[in-house]
């Protein structure tokens, strides 16, 4: 009887250690989604999925992918025709549309790992807002018979640069337009500021004796949502000394 006793319980107890063992074996699958945290309605989007931990080896993995929200119309994929993709390296792109409608989403990427016969299961979840976007706009003014080429233009909002661009060249006596497609995830509402640099030598100071000038304006955010092709437009004049210094320089060059 005690020998029985005895049999049974090292029975039970090799069959914890299996199951201890077995566990120990077992990985989890994780999956990561980085890209951009804001898109406009009806825009497509890029997210990068890498793919770590599951199974050891040769590895196939899938992937089904969807968007969730409170109105998808005009977005994709979702919930009942996900997008879906596959292969055995850890890393993977993925393409989403935004729905028409200003919200946050969720894209949702569910990775299967299979190897040996077996199967192991992740997710990741992503938010990400969709949000009409504005339209900042900066008209340059060149007071100088001299063109400016490449100058450099950076749009801040309450002090917080939020984009930048490049007005390939404004013709002496002149004038050119600057524009950025700015997505305000945040902005509440009130009064903010928009602060506009030009850059001529694009060295990241505004130097007021080479004619590169900064000038700033106020906008007024309504509580109600922004409408399409909402525009900041602000006007920037400047570029005179620079100008005439440079011209200088080239005349005693050439004398």
């Amino acid at each position: 009887m005690v020998a029985a006793r005895t049999i049974a319980g090292i029975v039970v107890l090799l069959a914890v250690l299996l199951q201890i063992s077995a566990g120990a074996q077992a990985q989890t699958v994780f999956a990561e989604i980085t890209g951009p945290p804001a898109i406009a309605p009806g825009r497509v989007a890029t997210y990068n999925v890498s793919i770590s931990g599951g199974p050891s080896g040769s590895v196939d993995y899938s992937l089904e992918y969807y968007l969730t929200g409170s109105d998808l119309t005009g977005g994709s994929p979702t919930q009942s025709a996900p997008g879906k993709t596959s292969g055995n390296r850890t890393f993977f792109t993925v393409n989403v549309t935004a729905p028409q409608r200003d919200q946050t989403v969720t894209l949702v990427v569910k990775v299967a790992a299979r190897a040996g016969g077996r199967t192991e299961n992740g997710s990741a979840e992503l938010p990400i807002a969709v949000v009409t976007p504005v339209v900042l706009s900066a008209v340059l003014r060149n007071a100088s018979p001299t063109a400016a080429v490449n100058v450099t233009v950076r749009f801040y909002v309450d002090g917080v640069l939020v984009g930048t661009t490049v007005v390939p060249r404004i013709a002496g006596n002149g004038q050119a337009t600057a524009s950025f497609s700015w997505l305000p995830t945040d902005l509440a509402p009130g009064n903010h500021l928009v602060r506009v640099e030009a850059d001529i030598d694009r060295n990241g100071i505004v130097d007021p004796a080479r004619g590169e000038v900064v000038t700033s304006d106020f906008f007024v955010r309504e509580g109600a949502p922004l409408s399409p092709g909402w525009t900041i437009a602000i006007a920037v004049g400047g570029f005179i000394p620079a100008f005439l210094i440079a011209v200088a320089l080239r005349r005693r060059r050439r004398a």
